[in-house]
């Protein structure tokens, strides 16, 4: 951002100083908004994981190909990753409570929906349900909309840690559902999970008049839409399809120039879906390439840990059942949430660069921890909590720094970005994973399992993404493009 842009920074943050204010006799303390808003995010959270204890089922239950069944997971990062941003955007024009409940109605549509009927139905609720995801960084623009200063930090890292916690909770929730009550039970929870809070948005969140009078970016929007799809779509079937396959290389390409047109689409538009110049400052650039390093180690862990605990005795496996080790990750989703709140206080004490480096580092000591000292299961889940809590910091300084360096009318935008290329992030490390560990398999007992080679090597590469993400931290700092307090 070039210095002739500060002046209106700072009338933009004397204004939302103002609007802080105001907020602050409606809201005095804001733990009330605070709680729906992280309520919320945990409904979103768990539909990325929910049903994965019963993906294994589902060919059999519903009468369809692994291949088929795939889709259920697939779809719903293709639809999340396109409304993320879209919707983000959209709550800048329109105000953040209609797009938070337009996003969480989605949700309830699809947690309705995919019960009823075969594939179709379920690909198709669960597609709807991804659209949910959006709310999340529509909800951290509402926090730094309407709390004052001193709250927005503690506010972010909560609703930060839920991502986590949802991700980490759903799993074994979800096998505790399916191992007493039917399939379908997974969405009609997650259907009344969302009515209750679509009724807390409605009657505690505010409504904001829109700050930004500009059109709508239908060209970008679509642009965008098309080059995520594609890329997506080859990355999380490029194991099924096979990654020297044709459709896997096609789509792959054709995302690429997509975004490629996009991008010059977008530098050249007055009024762009996503503010690429704002996005290539230093610090906020550095924050999304944080943020998708982040959601690369997040879930490793998560899928790393699943699979060795259930993997072969004689690979460095333990040998456990799938809702044994679901059931394994409750400490580590419990420790994100309770990192929360020391995030916040350290930010305030040294600042959101230095607690995102320090969740870095966290994150690096665990997952070396998991190459040279893991005796037994236990041990395993103790370098697993070790990680989530690193995860857990670092993926609360990411919108401290978001809300730091990014003028108001633009921060719906500017999280939806950073909550997008973490999702890209996760997506990257799914197949990532699956690719290592069937290329590294070994045959035990007549089955296909990950081997200890392919643990180890996982592990090196946590590590070795933690060493970036540290330096991408520590290079974020710029005092010349702070916009706000956080």
């Amino acid at each position: 951002m070039t210095t002739a842009s500060q002046p209106a920074i700072s009338a933009d943050s004397k204004k939302q100083e103002s609007r802080y204010d105001q907020e602050s006799v409606l809201h005095p303390h804001g733990n009330g908004l605070i709680a729906v808003a992280a309520f919320s995010c945990l409904v979103v959270a768990l539909q990325q994981t929910l049903v994965v204890p019963a993906t294994p089922r589902f060919p059999q239950l519903l009468g369809e190909s692994a291949t088929a069944v795939s889709w259920i997971v697939t779809a719903t990062l293709l639809t999340g990753a396109i409304a993320t941003p879209i919707i983000s955007k959209l709550s800048d024009m329109v105000g953040r409570r209609k797009m938070l409940v337009f996003s969480m109605t989605f949700v309830l549509i699809g947690s309705v929906i995919a019960p009823l009927g075969g594939l179709p139905l379920v690909v198709a609720g669960r597609a709807l349900q991804g659209l949910g995801t959006a709310l999340v960084p529509v909800a951290m623009a509402q926090m730094r909309d309407s709390l004052p200063p001193h709250k927005i930090g503690s506010s972010l890292a909560i609703l930060s840690a839920t991502l986590g916690v949802g991700g980490g909770i759903g799993i074994p929730i979800g096998g505790v559902i399916i191992s007493i009550a039917s399939w379908q039970w997974l969405f009609w929870v997650s259907a009344a999970l969302s009515v209750v809070s679509i009724v807390l948005i409605a009657l505690v969140v505010p409504q904001h008049n829109p700050e930004t009078h500009r059109p709508f970016d239908t060209t970008g929007a679509v642009l965008l839409s098309i080059g995520l799809v594609s890329l997506l779509l080859g990355i999380s079937q490029g194991g099924m399809w096979g990654w020297g396959s044709l459709p896997t290389i096609l789509t792959l390409v054709l995302g690429v120039l997509v975004l490629v047109v996009w991008t010059f689409f977008e530098l050249r538009n007055q009024a762009p879906l996503v503010d690429l110049r704002s996005s290539a400052i230093r610090p906020v650039l550095l924050t999304h390439i944080s943020s998708f390093t982040m959601g690369i180690l997040m879930f490793t862990n998560l899928l790393l840990t699943t699979q060795q605990l259930q993997g072969a005795t004689g690979e460095n496996g333990f040998g456990w059942s799938a809702q044994a080790a679901g059931l394994a990750m409750l400490p580590n989703a419990c420790a994100m949430f309770l990192v929360a709140p020391l995030t916040a206080h350290l930010a305030k004490r040294f600042s959101p660069q230095m607690v995102l480096g320090l969740g870095a580092v966290v994150t690096g000591l665990g997952y070396l921890l998991r190459i040279f000292l893991i005796p037994n299961g236990a041990m395993l889940i103790v370098w697993t909590t070790v990680i989530g809590i690193g995860v857990g910091i670092g993926y609360a300084a990411l919108p401290m720094l978001i809300v730091r360096y990014t003028p108001g009318t633009q921060i719906g935008e500017a999280n939806g970005m950073n909550a997008l290329v973490r999702a890209i992030g996760t997506a990257v490390a799914s197949a990532g994973v699956s690719v290592i560990a069937t290329m590294l398999a070994v045959t035990v007992e007549g089955h296909s399992t990950p081997s200890a080679t392919a643990f180890l090597v996982l592990s090196i590469i946590g590590a070795v993404i933690s060493a970036a993400t540290l330096i991408f931290a520590l290079g974020a700092r710029s005092e010349k493009h702070r916009v706000h307090q956080a």
